[in-house]
């Protein structure tokens, strides 16, 4: 139980809810891919593949934010207000988190406190290790077993290998 005296669950959202898994997963890809795609049109400059990253996440958090609140008011016949778009937005929230640990590292490699190529290397590991980690967390949450356990985590940590194959042979 997760639960507080007060009855609030603490743990990040993305943790909470289905759509925070979905968008966290979902901007983990999002961001890999413009590292990948970034990093061979400049790849000496991984402050830059930085800045995309996160302005790529803002815009689609933006959309999202933006299409779940008109989903809403079409569902609901209803006109959106304020309040509703604060939790469409904070509901889409770990779709924009996901772009900050990788953007760290790029923003370290680009202002020189780490390689460049270790900056990419690492931002795209942490996005691999991340899809690893959520395979695991579903494999857990449904008591899968050893083999089934195996699966999910090989087919979320292809994702992150498929990135990784394009970004050195594309």
């Amino acid at each position: 139980d997760h639960s507080t005296t007060s009855g609030r669950d603490r743990r990040p959202l993305v943790l909470r809810t289905t759509e925070g898994a979905t968008e966290g997963i979902y901007g983990l890809i999002l961001a890999m891919s413009v590292i990948a795609v970034s990093a061979e049109h400049d790849p000496s400059d991984a402050g830059r593949v930085a800045a995309a990253v996160l302005v790529t996440a803002l815009v689609f958090w933006l959309a999202h934010v933006y299409a779940g609140a008109l989903a809403w008011s079409i569902d609901s016949r209803e006109t959106f207000s304020r309040h509703e778009i604060r939790r469409v937005a904070g509901r889409e929230w770990p779709l924009l988190q996901a772009a900050i640990v990788p953007s760290m590292v790029l923003l370290a490699g680009g202002i020189g406190l780490i390689g460049t190529q270790l900056a990419y290397w690492l931002a795209v590991g942490y996005g691999v290790a991340a899809l690893i980690w959520w395979g695991l967390l579903f494999a857990r949450k449904e008591h899968l077993g050893r083999l089934a356990t195996i699966a999910v985590v090989l087919v979320n940590a292809s994702f992150g290998l498929v990135i990784v194959v394009l970004k050195e042979f594309v």
